[in-house]
């Protein structure tokens, strides 16, 4: 904003574009812009992280009291500012327009639900709020799109903040085997062009999900998976973390959301005889104390 308070100002967009509006209209919008213009008397406030054309839009909001034209190009930028700058009734705003546009999605298309699924994800790291989350996953869960979404969108997970990633989970819900399945796949593929390793996010998707569900719903799967993530064990320290991984995914059988190992030393024997070529070299009659030792 490039003015004294109550006269016509210039906002500095991205790019250099300038979009002219008065600094009392935008004030009495935004207690944020208020402070700056009335208190802190300050002549210029840059807007440069948001296009010009979403600027407009905000200076168009703040003068008519509401938005119009919200497409889906503008809205992260628009929802961000309601946000930045504390335009409550916008926000409140930006949130309708999402949830109409999530309405308006009555056949599965990725696309689409990308979209709703990063704007929800955005708010989320911006803001803590779920209320676009809950309404992404719904439009997801109702056109019972879980397994195909999830495959897509993780096809680029070495990219993915671990919010999103927990959002996957969530999303996921008791149908773990929609992540183990595509995990598998990746690694499988993986091993085939570049060589055997577990990249982290493969590691962080399975140390938070509840693997039993896998397990006792898919136990070809499940044990698919273990296969896989021994022939990428590289290392002791990712063989320890297989072995400890396949523990707590015992241990959630009698407690589903407890990743602590409570198993006695009878129990774990048995297990790691259960486990198919998963440590060749391991004494298989070993005590849990020795196990312990050694891992």
């Amino acid at each position: 904003i490039n003015a004294e308070y109550g006269q016509s100002s210039g906002i500095n967009a991205e790019y250099g574009g300038t979009v002219k509006a008065n600094s009392v209209i935008l004030s009495f919008n935004s207690p944020v812009i208020a402070h700056m213009t009335g208190t802190l008397h300050m002549n210029t406030v840059d807007m440069l992280e948001f296009a010009e054309e979403a600027v407009q839009l905000f200076v168009e909001a703040a003068y008519s009291g509401t938005v119009e034209e919200l497409t889906r190009a503008l809205f992260r930028d628009v929802n961000k500012m309601s946000v930045v700058f504390k335009v409550e009734w916008l926000s409140e705003k930006c949130k309708e327009s999402f949830k109409n546009d999530a309405e308006l999605v009555t056949t599965a298309s990725y696309v689409d639900l990308l979209f709703l699924f990063e704007e929800a994800a955005h708010l989320l790291e911006l803001q803590k709020n779920r209320d676009l989350v809950d309404v992404a996953i719904k439009r997801i869960e109702v056109l019972q799109y879980k397994q195909q979404f999830i495959d897509q969108y993780l096809e680029n997970a070495e990219r993915l903040s671990t919010r999103k990633l927990d959002l996957v989970i969530e999303l996921a819900g008791s149908e773990v085997n929609y992540i183990v399945q595509t995990l598998t796949n990746q690694l499988t593929n993986q091993m085939r062009v570049q060589g055997p390793s577990i990249p982290v996010h493969g590691r962080y998707l399975l140390d938070n999900s509840d693997l039993y569900l896998c397990k006792k719903s898919n136990r070809d799967l499940f044990d698919k998976l273990f296969s896989v993530l021994e022939e990428c064990s590289t290392d002791f320290e990712i063989l320890k973390w297989v072995f400890k991984l396949h523990k707590i995914s015992d241990n959630q059988q009698e407690e589903a959301s407890s990743s602590r190992i409570t198993t006695d030393s009878s129990n774990l024997t048995l297990r790691c005889n259960n486990i198919p070529n998963l440590y060749q070299n391991m004494d298989m009659n070993m005590s849990y104390n020795q196990l312990v030792v050694y891992f």
